[in-house]
């Protein structure tokens, strides 16, 4: 029993040092440290967007419906929601980081509202960033034609940077505006 207890301590030990050396960001730290560039020029990560609540949002501009009819709605719940909305910023980051560059997102933004900032960064920086949070997506096809099957939630991130709501694409319009509003109106989100 006791070289069993050793033998799985030393595999355990192991583990996490070959984890340390090579395993990659996820969860939290992922939202800390993985740097994408943003559509106005920065740098950051999704905690540096920490001070105003955050409505955040993965897609790619090339989708046909979902993302598009996602970020409309964004701009409606902004003015419905007056004051409230004026507090929060709105974040698409792309999942398609080779056709969606910084300069392409900021102009596909600026259709909806130019206040809206998008983030793209490389493929294992994006992937680390989504699943944090428990967004998948996958690439269907190749070249120009290729579109991606993705999660189409929106995130509320407080001004603390925590994860405050999620909101589901099949969520009817009033209860997601119902729930940032109530969101909104807490004193420090």
């Amino acid at each position: 029993m006791r070289y069993l207890r050793a033998a799985l301590l030393a595999a355990s030990l192991g583990l996490v040092a070959c984890q340390a050396a090579d395993a990659p960001v996820m969860g939290q730290a992922a939202l800390e440290s993985v740097a994408l560039h943003s559509s106005d020029g920065r740098t950051l990560s999704i905690a540096a967007l920490r001070g105003r609540p955050t409505l955040l949002f993965f897609g790619f501009t090339h989708c046909p419906e979902v993302c598009p009819l996602s970020l409309y709605k964004a701009v409606q719940f902004k003015r419905r929601l007056g004051p409230l909305g004026d507090r929060l910023q709105v974040v698409f980051v792309t999942v398609d980081p080779a056709r969606d560059t910084p300069d392409h997102l900021r102009d596909y933004l600026a259709a909806f509202d130019p206040a809206f900032i998008g983030l793209s960064g490389d493929e294992a920086g994006t992937r680390a960033v989504a699943e944090s949070l428990g967004v998948t997506y996958r690439r269907v096809g190749e070249g120009d034609t290729a579109t991606f099957e993705h999660t189409a939630s929106w995130f509320l991130i407080g001004a603390d940077g925590g994860l405050q709501d999620v909101y589901g694409y099949a969520l009817d319009d009033q209860e997601i505006e119902t729930r940032l509003r109530a969101r909104l109106a807490v004193p420090g989100a």
